[in-house]
């Protein structure tokens, strides 16, 4: 065991164990990928100082060839674990364009075995020598990376790409000395964290599961449901009992409890901000009013007082303040206006005044707008203002069709919202822009009122597609099915040609290794079996055959077997690293490799043999359209978007000819695939290593769409053959599964 291996890092209320390789909170084991793991001791180690990108990924994958988005992925999974916030971080910050940084007071104790023991309780006692560490923080100054950019030189009668000019980033550190102050204390303990890391044990792998779930299920309409922020709770309207009023219920639909009782109409139910208080609107004085009360339906309290019709209330992030809906001080009883008053009713001042309808107000997290409907174009459309009223603009003005309910996303990047199509309200999320829209329910029914999970993950919403207004929950996209469901990690799906199947890789026995479900989730089979990892599975044409990814003693390589597991065959044997393989139409294989210095993409004959070099300047994760007449790939873009260089996806000519750069927007690009038509690639988007979607664009660079869009890393997209459905990876439940969507 080397010296290092020795420490405990303490950072409240976390200890890091490096010798047993685990993360403890108040003793009780966190689980950890092991990359993440080292990822946390990494920075840990480095506290208060930044750690470049580069380091970290040269560190937590010595002599392995990785893409940046596996650090992302890290970075997020440790987000998770140690419940930090990247907006306020309390333990990882990041430094945009550079990399992350430790924050909190790190404690470091070493663990000796004691010289009086003999050797075989010596495995069992251990001496702690504590120390203190002070770190000053360093000045760093850091030109932007410059990217490598794309020639190519491709196999038989393909001509060369067109060259940019590389361009090398320089880089200059101006680093502080770092003072160490220690205060060492020997203290001797018995039997200390004998904790061995779990071995993820399998588990059979069920049916893919609908993420769309039925809360309620009763004769009556329910509607209107609005989450918790401490995710405790669903309040929701209901006249399961005569009139509307106001209950509460588990997230699981259990437990449900009536708030109000009297003889009117209660509805329209919004959670305070730190869930003690919920509002709505009563029309038990003749007239709908905004009222408020405790979480347990006391205290209920009269907030407006007015013969016009109050509604629609919204708390601010803070809970001083509420917006809401009136059509006081209008003769038209149909022309609302936007109002804001202190959360005891004082203070009512209007800050929309339009002769048309405007309602249904929803203030931002960071408590600097409000969005809200309106009449005004002759159609319902979603304005953006800021709290005074001022600088409004139309969100939705490129749709011809009515807009209503909008909310924010509780991160603020997400609006969710109603579209009226062909007579029925359907569900859609937009980013904050306006732009980006998912339409998340696509069916003959009613579906209303949706509102976030305190995570931004999932709408819980009403819907009338069982006969009468029913309550659900699903994901920001919509309905998607999970095929995997296992503590491990699930990685890497790609569809069989028939689609039938797919193969992917998990860690669920130890060790990444290959499987292979039916496109269900039924029928697992695990089909390697070796003390190394197993990864990125490919199908070739035929069906018969499935190339992958080999990682043993530092080593990557691509290796070819059966589709059954049989007659695995080594098909590189350089000593860099051999990543991301594909398959040409023609049978052939591409794939990643830094055998000559950085990456580039190669092609070679399906035994190995006729390797040739397709780019010369940087490239990676080639794929070809089926026909065989196009090729996508990853490459840096040859000039710098907000001051930065990203990767982009580039697709040219099988010749090499007519390249282009298809996508030419802010944050990197990686895992591109294409739809069997060729008419359009999916890809994911890294958005500065705190979340990752997946989007789709039309091959000419057009018509970009996102597929996803909750607060995850989603990410390696793989298209069915028929082109109908999207299988992906993401963390959105707290590890990595295997998700599948329909593609509308």
């Amino acid at each position: 065991m080397s010296p290092s291996d020795n420490y405990l890092y303490e950072f409240d209320p976390f200890v890091l164990d490096v010798r047993n390789g685990i993360l403890l909170n108040g003793g009780v084991t966190v689980r950890l990928t092991p990359r993440a793991f080292q990822t946390l001791l990494v920075l840990v180690q480095h506290a208060t100082e930044v750690v470049d990108k580069d380091q970290l990924m040269k560190e937590v994958w010595p002599d392995t060839f990785v893409e940046e988005g596996n650090l992302s992925r890290n970075i997020y999974e440790l987000r998770r674990a140690l419940g930090d916030d990247p907006a306020e971080p309390r333990f990882i910050e990041t430094i945009p364009k550079r990399g992350y940084r430790f924050v909190a007071p790190v404690k470091v104790a070493l663990v000796k075995a004691s010289p009086t023991m003999s050797p075989a309780i010596e495995t069992n006692t251990t001496v702690i020598e504590k120390h203190t560490f002070a770190r000053v923080t360093s000045e760093i100054e850091e030109a932007p990376d410059v990217p490598v950019h794309t020639t190519a030189s491709l196999p038989a009668s393909v001509t060369t790409l067109t060259q940019f000019a590389p361009e090398r980033g320089k880089r200059r550190l101006n680093r502080t000395i770092l003072v160490v102050a220690a205060v060492v204390i020997a203290v001797g303990i018995g039997l200390f964290l004998l904790l061995k890391r779990a071995r993820v044990s399998p588990q059979p792998l069920t049916r893919a599961k609908s993420t769309l779930v039925r809360l309620t299920n009763n004769d009556a309409r329910d509607t209107s449901p609005s989450w918790s922020p401490d995710g405790k709770k669903i309040a929701f309207a209901s006249n399961r009992d005569g009139k509307a009023e106001i209950y509460v219920m588990d997230t699981d639909g259990s437990n449900v409890r009536r708030l109000t009782n009297n003889l009117t109409d209660d509805d329209s139910p919004r959670w305070s901000p730190d869930s003690r208080r919920i509002l709505f609107h009563s029309d038990r004085d003749g007239n709908w009013e905004i009222y408020v009360m405790e979480a347990d339906g006391s205290n209920q309290t009269r907030l407006t007082t007015n013969s016009a019709d109050d509604r629609g209330p919204s708390w601010s992030p803070t809970g001083s303040h509420i917006a809401f809906a009136s059509n006081r001080d209008n003769s038209n009883p149909y022309n609302f206006d936007i109002y804001v008053m202190d959360a005891n009713g004082s203070n009512t001042k209007r800050v929309v005044d339009d002769p048309e309808y405007d309602a249904d107000p929803s203030w931002s997290p960071d408590g600097k707008k409000i969005v809200f409907v309106t009449g005004r174009n002759g159609n319902f459309d979603l304005y953006e203002m800021n709290v005074d009223g001022t600088d409004q603009r139309n969100l939705t003005a490129d749709s011809n069709r009515p807009d209503i309910w909008p909310i924010y996303s509780p991160n603020g990047n997400n609006i969710a919202f109603v579209r009226i199509v062909d007579g029925k309200e359907q569900v859609f999320v937009m980013d904050s822009a306006g732009g980006s829209i998912i339409r998340a329910t696509n069916n003959a029914a009613n579906n209303s009122l949706a509102t976030w999970s305190p995570d931004g993950s999932k709408l819980i919403f009403s819907t009338d597609r069982d006969g009468n207004s029913e309550i659900y929950v699903m994901t920001v996209e919509g309905e998607l099915s999970r095929l995997t469901d296992d503590p491990a990690d699930d990685l890497a799906p790609d569809w069989s040609p028939d689609g039938n199947k797919i193969a992917f890789s998990s860690n669920r026995a130890g060790k990444q290794h290959i499987y292979i479900t039916n496109a269900d989730g039924s029928s697992l089979s695990e089909i390697t079996n070796s003390p190394a990892e197993d990864t990125e599975p490919a199908w070739s044409p035929d069906a018969k055959r499935l190339a992958f990814v080999r990682s043993s003693e530092g080593n990557q390589d691509i290796y070819l077997m059966n589709a059954d597991g049989s007659n695995q065959t080594r098909l590189t044997s350089d000593t860099a690293m051999e990543v991301s393989p594909k398959w040409l139409p023609d049978g052939r294989i591409t794939f990643t490799s830094n055998r000559d210095g950085h990456r580039e993409v190669y092609v070679m004959n399906a035994d190995g043999s006729n390797v040739v070099r397709v780019t010369t300047t940087g490239a990676s994760v080639a794929v070809w359209s089926r026909d065989g007449k196009r090729i996508a790939f990853v490459s840096r873009s040859p000039e710098k978007m907000d001051g930065v260089i990203w990767n982009q996806l580039f697709v040219m000519d099988a010749d090499g000819n007519n390249l282009r750069m298809i996508t030419k927007t802010p944050h990197s690009k990686f895992d591109p695939c294409w739809s069997p038509d060729g008419t359009s690639l999916s890809f994911m988007v890294e958005t500065m290593g705190m979340k990752a979607n997946v989007f789709q664009i039309a091959s000419d660079g057009t018509h970009v769409r996102r597929l996803t869009a909750g607060p995850t890393v989603d990410g390696r997209p793989a298209c069915s053959p028929n082109g109908s459905q999207l299988a992906f990876v993401s963390n959105r439940d707290g590890n990595s599964e295997i998700y599948v969507m329909n593609l509308h």
